[in-house]
């Protein structure tokens, strides 16, 4: 018996995919386990697993390495502000905003998220903030609210003195906010996770699909169908906005935010064209490719058809834009989303690289190539790049 049974256990469970994090490196934290246990044989190991939840927990624990921080990606709760204040208060002032952040890691999301809608406007009192994790030590620093400094990172730190209180083990979050989020331990690939909760108007589900193979993807697309009301939004990485073509979700973008917003068995994507923001976020039917002139709109058209989930039509508009464009860093850097969207990241970081090359300065191109690495596990070049965004932040402010 080899590694593979061990990946295909994981996979079972939890529906992690070995490729999306390395075959090596599931087999170098099983390794790691089995040394800690005292076991030397990879089957004795596995039926040790399954006869022990400790031991499946700190399993877990070592394969699900959190990399978060407070406001990751600033202009998704710019939006999630400009929704609240725009529409739902104008709509819905005396209902709850129930809201979920899965998986929520260490907390840091969800409380900014309470944060953000807080400063929005809405009260304590109208807001429900559910979290779920499936480490139960990810839970464990999340409830306790207190945070280093690699939490808080990018120059926009006025909420950290409003919230946070200083102290010697770190920072902690006022009570007032903590007391928002409800945390959960479960297991999103699970078809019945939260099966007896309401829905929700507001999930958030960042960076988790990536790693989920194709048939965990689709369940939990389901599962998040189930979990959100309609004219819900839903939260998703970039480079998972093309796994939500053919869903209950219509699409709206802003600069490089994606939002999807559940429809109703009447809606169609035919039909619908929705602008939450005053600040028109052209959505574009699904179904239609625009084109008013293709030679001199041809990067418009492809970044439309990526936006709309058509990535192989995407990807041949850029390439044949890029033909006659050979110095357009923002072609590269739509070749790079569209390619991450479509799972080929090794083609991702090369296009993303390319751009970077062209202009040291692109803070998307730097953004996107920083998450990739922390997918692939290279932490340390991660932690550079977003040392190199820090200080582009610092140079505008």
């Amino acid at each position: 018996m080899t590694y593979s049974a061990g990946e295909a256990l994981l996979k079972e469970k939890i529906g992690l995919d070995a490729n999306s994090i390395g075959a090596g490196a599931i087999a170098n934290v099983i390794a790691q386990r089995m040394a800690a246990c005292k076991i030397t044989h990879i089957s004795s190991y596995l039926e040790y697993l399954q006869q022990s939840p400790a031991e499946w927990e700190a399993l877990i624990d070592i394969v699900i390495v959190p990399e978060t921080w407070f406001f990751r990606e600033p202009e998704t709760f710019a939006i999630l502000q400009q929704y609240i204040s725009s529409q739902w208060l104008l709509k819905q002032p005396q209902r709850v905003l129930r809201v979920l952040s899965v998986p929520c890691a260490t907390g840091e999301e969800p409380y900014s998220i309470a944060i953000a809608l807080l400063e929005a406007g809405l009260s304590a009192t109208k807001i429900h903030i559910d979290a779920v994790d499936i480490s139960k030590q990810c839970l464990l620093k999340a409830q306790r609210a207190i945070y280093d400094r690699y939490s808080f990172r990018g120059n926009s730190l006025d909420f950290q003195w409003r919230y946070f209180q200083p102290t010697e083990s770190g920072y902690r979050l006022r009570e007032q906010i903590k007391s928002m989020v409800n945390f959960i331990h479960g297991n999103l690939a699970d078809p019945n996770f939260l099966i007896d909760q309401p829905p929700y108007d507001i999930i958030f589900c960042r960076n988790l699909l990536i790693y989920f193979d194709q048939a965990f993807k689709e369940q939990t697309l389901r599962v998040l169908e189930r979990l959100i009301t309609i004219d819900g939004l839903l939260f998703v990485a970039h480079a998972e906005a093309g796994l939500l073509l053919q869903t209950k979700f219509n699409s709206w973008r802003k600069s490089s935010v994606i939002t999807y917003q559940k429809m109703s068995k009447q809606q169609s994507l035919k039909d619908k064209i929705y602008l939450p923001i005053k600040e028109s976020l052209a959505v574009a039917p699904q179904n239609k490719i625009i084109v008013n002139d293709l030679q001199t709109n041809l990067l418009e058209t492809a970044q439309a058809a990526a936006d709309r989930g058509c990535l192989d039509e995407a990807v041949k508009l850029c390439r044949k834009y890029l033909n006659e464009n050979q110095m357009s860093v923002e072609a590269y850097v739509l070749m790079g989303e569209v390619q991450q969207a479509m799972g080929n990241n090794e083609q991702a970081v090369q296009y993303f690289h390319k751009a970077i090359y062209l202009q040291p300065t692109h803070k998307e191109a730097l953004t996107h190539l920083a998450l990739l690495k922390e997918h692939q596990g290279d932490v340390a070049s991660a932690n550079l790049l977003w040392q190199r965004i820090q200080r582009l932040d610092q140079k505008e402010a």
